[in-house]
């Protein structure tokens, strides 16, 4: 179907000209049903659509006829022999929004096939509705899509003129919204409910699926929504309320309800809610600050995301992410300054129980359960820790610097 598109402030106009291939699917889904020859012609008399292959891109005169008058036009088989490219039958307007845009024929005696002719008018009137009603709504995401990426991207150096075109797309642009990004992990199996699910295999219907259930959770039309690099990523920008409690308490309760909408497939999703800054440039800053999490976590995480996670609880590492490389190494040079502190970064088992004991809170019986070791074996690798870096990490001081040097090697 092909479509001229235009947006003159809020007005959206479409001239459909029907195509060989949507033609030919309503043929294949009425043939069957009717058992009669059926005719689709276009706008300009070429039938586009058969159940007689052969007639495909010729000329039906009598279609011409019924599109120059607007009436439906009955062809007797002694009429048929003097017309071009037409057998007896009867060929009636296809109207799209009070407007010809094509004709439907039935082939035979007009006698015995009138009866069928205005059920199938009507039946093809309606698939073209639905189409263009899907094409409607397709083109309108697609254009909210390349609005939320011009955002993402900084395009938007004329403010006003990029304001009023969210206005035109339903978007309320004065509104404090932060920035979601969900990315989407899928594995080949079998969900919850039994429903098979192969991520890679059909990402493109995948991306649909998902992406329908977290329209159906975050159901605000305030809510900007469109996927973005990839089936795996989709971003939001949502309007909330500036308490951060609140927006905890709200998008925590939101993606319990994604995860009831989404269980009986096989994905793992992580939610990263950004910080609000005002304005577009704001926007996009609480975008980039989420994805940089992201980052983070994909790196630090070998296991699966967790569900949703705030970007304040990783001011640490969105700051030193942020940090040139070149001030970073000056930093580890300093920290490591010791005779042998670098043995300290190539032991894995040193690494990760300091992580666990800042992750306790510097308890070492806590860090001892989650290790699934003794208190002793934590005390005697915070000992080695002590003896290779020179920094204790039960000192305040020393667990700073050694808590930054962790982060730097996580992000960097």
């Amino acid at each position: 179907m092909r479509r001229i598109y235009k947006v003159n402030d809020v007005e959206e106009m479409f001239l459909v000209e029907i195509t060989h291939e949507y033609a030919q699917s309503i043929v294949e889904k009425t043939k069957n049903l009717l058992g009669k020859n059926i005719n689709i012609m276009n706008s300009m008399g070429i039938i586009v659509g058969s159940k007689d292959k052969s007639r495909i891109d010729t000329f039906h005169q009598g279609a011409a006829e019924v599109i120059r008058t607007g009436k439906a036009i009955e062809i007797t088989p002694e009429q048929a022999k003097n017309l071009e490219g037409v057998k007896p039958g009867v060929n009636l307007p296809i109207y799209l929004n009070d407007r010809i845009v094509g004709v439907v024929g039935i082939t035979g005696d007009p006698d015995e096939v009138r009866p069928f002719g205005q059920l199938l008018k009507i039946s093809v009137e309606a698939m073209l509705s639905q189409f263009l009603l899907s094409e409607q709504l397709r083109m309108e995401q697609n254009s909210k899509d390349l609005y939320i990426h011009d955002i993402i991207n900084g395009n938007f150096q004329e403010i006003n003129m990029f304001t009023a075109k969210g206005e035109v797309l339903g978007y309320n642009m004065s509104l404090p919204r932060i920035a979601l990004v969900i990315k989407i992990e899928g594995d080949s199996g079998q969900g919850q409910e039994g429903i098979k699910f192969d991520w890679e295999r059909t990402a493109q219907e995948n991306r649909e699926k998902i992406l329908e259930c977290i329209k159906n959770v975050f159901n605000d039309p305030q809510h900007m929504i469109s996927h973005y690099g990839s089936s795996h990523y989709i971003v939001l920008f949502v309007p909330k309320d500036l308490n951060i409690d609140m927006i905890r308490r709200e998008i925590t309760e939101i993606v319990e309800r994604l995860h009831d909408k989404v269980r009986k497939y096989c994905i793992n999703y992580c939610v990263v809610v950004g910080s609000f800054y005002p304005g577009l440039v704001g926007l996009r800053k609480s975008y980039k600050e989420a994805i940089k999490v992201l980052q983070v976590l994909e790196k630090k995480l070998t296991g699966q995301m967790p569900q949703v996670v705030f970007v304040q609880d990783f001011s640490l590492e969105v700051m030193v992410a942020a940090t040139p490389d070149h001030i970073i190494d000056i930093y580890k040079n300093q920290v490591l300054s010791k005779d042998g502190a670098a043995a300290f970064l190539n032991d894995d088992k040193l690494i990760n129980t300091l992580e666990v004991y800042f992750s306790s809170n510097l308890n070492i019986s806590k860090t001892a359960e989650v290790l699934n070791v003794t208190r002793n074996t934590v005390s005697a690798r915070l000992d080695k820790i002590k003896r290779l870096t020179g920094l204790s990490p039960d000192d305040f001081n020393d667990a700073v610097k050694l808590k930054v040097l962790l982060t730097a090697i996580d992000v960097k």
